[in-house]
């Protein structure tokens, strides 16, 4: 017997016998082999979720397997495959244009009406699916980092890097590790610095070989070329604007759970430039299968960002209790044995 983990309500979850699911066109059916937990899962779990609903199943950073093609031609049954968090249309104004991630007709999972990995099936619109390298089996874990590692490509790929660009990450979670992984093992960036409150976390990404802080009193006034922002509540942006150097850019990529205010003054004169990223598109989660697969054979700390293992019938709890300096490798979905 399969199970789901459903989220009915704010705080509350349970397991729940898989339900039969309907295979409309343009969706394939999956069998999910390994998933993880996004920031965004445990948004919805705690009610602070700017647009997902219940009842929802959580779960969009998977390596799957295909059961059921629908006759959909670009794929093949057993095929091995991640995906988007999201499908899209391919028809409208933002497609039309390649922005795919503003699609008008978007196709959210882990909401009221939709799938998610959290469960042994899951229904899949045909444009999320990114087919994993031909040598991938079950046991291919290492793309579960796939869709996250796009959101962080997509981002980058907003400004230039090169080795003597000055980084300040604000937030250690797995946004903010595969951030700096990418500025350094792509770009060869050397000077990338974490402000974290986090002991654990400060730890665990000095591990890595990164300078950590737990205040910007720390760091000296218009000297960061690139500021990313993979976490934190209640920034102080006027402070944060002191940091950055003239013509710096900061990039969003962490959603806020409160309003921020910038000083815009400090913008206009220091030539400042300010970039939201949002979700990632096909192009951007081809390049992180692209980048996973040379992990596996070149010498890369991409591996680690994966700290704990845990069987499905633990995920419950601990999506309330647990806690991790990295991704939570979630085995054997859908199974309470």
């Amino acid at each position: 017997m399969n199970y789901s983990l459903i989220c009915m309500k704010k705080g509350y979850q349970f397991y729940q016998k898989e339900s039969p699911l309907e295979l409309k066109p343009d969706f394939l059916l999956l069998e999910i082999q390994q998933a993880t937990i996004c920031g965004s899962d445990y948004m919805v779990l705690h009610g602070n979720h700017p647009y997902k609903q219940y009842p929802a199943i959580l779960g969009h950073e998977f390596v799957g397997k295909i059961i059921n093609t629908n006759s959909t031609s670009r794929f093949k049954e057993k095929q091995f495959v991640t995906a988007l968090s999201y499908g899209y249309c391919g028809h409208c104004k933002f497609c039309q244009i390649k922005r795919y991630n503003h699609c008008l007709k978007k196709i959210t999972y882990n909401t009221a009406g939709s799938g998610g990995a959290f469960s042994k099936h899951m229904v899949v619109h045909h444009s999320s699916l990114v087919p994993l390298p031909d040598n991938s089996d079950s046991d291919s874990h290492l793309f579960v980092l796939a869709e996250p590692l796009s959101i962080v490509i997509h981002a980058l790929n907003k400004v230039s890097i090169v080795p003597t660009t000055k980084i300040l990450i604000i937030g250690a979670g797995a946004i903010g590790q595969l951030s700096a992984l990418v500025c350094q093992e792509t770009y060869s960036a050397y000077e990338i610095i974490f402000v974290e409150k986090n002991p654990a976390r400060r730890d665990f990404v000095a591990g890595l070989g990164f300078i950590t802080i737990d205040d910007y009193s720390a760091l000296t006034e218009n000297h960061f070329d690139i500021m990313i922002v993979a976490g934190g509540n209640q920034l102080n942006f006027s402070q944060i604007l002191n940091l950055m150097a003239i013509g710096s850019t900061i990039l969003l990529i962490s959603y806020f759970d409160t309003i921020s205010q910038f000083d815009m003054n400090v913008i206009v004169r220091k030539e400042l430039k300010v970039s939201g990223s949002f979700l990632s598109t096909p192009g951007d989660l081809q390049q992180a299968v692209g980048m996973l697969n040379s992990a596996t054979t070149m010498h890369s700390q991409l591996e680690k960002i994966i700290t704990i293992k845990i069987h499905f019938n633990e995920l419950k709890d601990y999506m309330l209790n647990g806690n991790s300096n990295g991704k939570v490798l979630i085995e054997s979905i859908g199974n309470l044995e």
